[in-house]
């Protein structure tokens, strides 16, 4: 099975250079995001940056994570008094984020088929996501409603997927063969993110067990998800079901795959119509804990910052209740 494997890769390959199933996505974890951008070659339009932690909600019990993308933990985050005194227990600002020059991205987008999504610590990718567009055209066009706001001369240029190809490609089947040959997979109900539901992962214990399903909450095709074919699928009319494929057997080299299977009604049971992968996952989880925990004094100094401002305030207007009681007999 494997040699079939390798070699429908190997005729994929051929015929679109780097597709985004017969490239080897796995081998480009631990890699410089260069030699990412180059093994693409021209099948890959890429961009880099950054990316920044969110620090929205602190309190005096925030604890820190080995979670590198959503590290702060907050008890009781998440209620915002609409009128009224805000909490003095809370220090809330939605545009807060922690950054770090360690932490880089690279975004990609691959023919008029997937868009990609890789973060990298100290320029070692431990994270890379496909989402698959499926655009029936895609071109680069001037925004000129940004363009207007940034107040630049020149055109302020994007790219643009306009339609779906909801058509089963030579990937899709080669990749549903291969989970097919696993045997590991398991199904959403009825398009039903699912989330909580671990049955179809075999090994989800041991050491990085929180870790996996913390990364599971991003495996999902549904319909009401963005940017991912899910939003392109009709509200109605077309039913479809959610396989799931985890492989965990390495930490390092974790992947999962989400794929609608389309179905065509029938009188007793439907069949299905074709097969369209909706996503691709793969983490290197123990490079995530490793980066996570070398930030975390840089990132502890950030949020005891904002702890000690909440600690001074929740002093003065202990304060000036004080002083009010004194003022009106209490304190005698």
């Amino acid at each position: 099975m494997k040699s079939w494997i390798a070699a429908a890769t190997l005729s994929l390959c051929a015929a679109s250079n780097a597709n985004a199933q017969a490239f080897d996505w796995s081998a480009q974890l631990g890699k410089p995001s260069s030699e990412l951008q180059s093994a693409l070659g021209e099948s890959g339009r890429c961009s880099s940056g950054g990316f920044s932690i969110p620090v929205r909600w602190i309190s005096k019990d925030t604890k820190l994570t080995d979670d590198l993308f959503d590290p702060v933990d907050t008890p009781g985050a998440g209620i915002i008094s609409i009128g009224g005194k805000p909490d003095p227990n809370f220090d809330y600002n939605d545009t807060r984020t922690f950054q770090s020059e360690k932490f880089g991205s690279i975004r990609c987008t691959i023919g008029r088929e997937a868009t990609v999504q890789a973060y990298t610590y100290e320029d070692r990718i431990v994270r890379i996501k496909l989402g698959f567009d499926r655009c029936e055209s895609r071109e680069m066009r001037e925004n000129k409603f940004f363009g207007n706001i940034m107040g630049s001369k020149t055109p302020f240029m994007e790219e643009k997927c306009d339609g779906v190809d909801l058509k089963e490609k030579d990937f899709d089947t080669a990749l549903y063969q291969s989970i097919k040959a696993r045997n590991q997979y398991g199904y959403d109900s009825e398009g039903s993110p699912g989330v909580l539901d671990f049955r179809w992962s075999r090994h989800m214990d041991g050491e990085f067990e929180s870790a996996e399903r913390k990364v599971m909450w991003d495996v999902l095709c549904y319909r009401h998800s963005r940017n991912e074919l899910s939003a392109m699928i009709p509200p109605s009319g077309m039913s479809y079901r959610c396989l799931i494929d985890v492989d965990n057997s390495n930490p390092s080299r974790w992947s999962a795959t989400a794929m609608y299977e389309l179905l065509q009604p029938g009188t007793v049971f439907d069949s299905v119509d074709s097969r369209l992968t909706a996503m691709r996952l793969f983490v290197d989880m123990p490079a995530e804990r490793a980066a996570a925990l070398s930030v975390r004094p840089e990132l502890q100094a950030t949020v005891d910052e904002i702890k000690a401002k909440i600690a001074n305030g929740i002093a003065q207007n202990n304060a000036k209740d004080g002083a009010v009681s004194n003022i009106l007999g209490a304190g005698n």
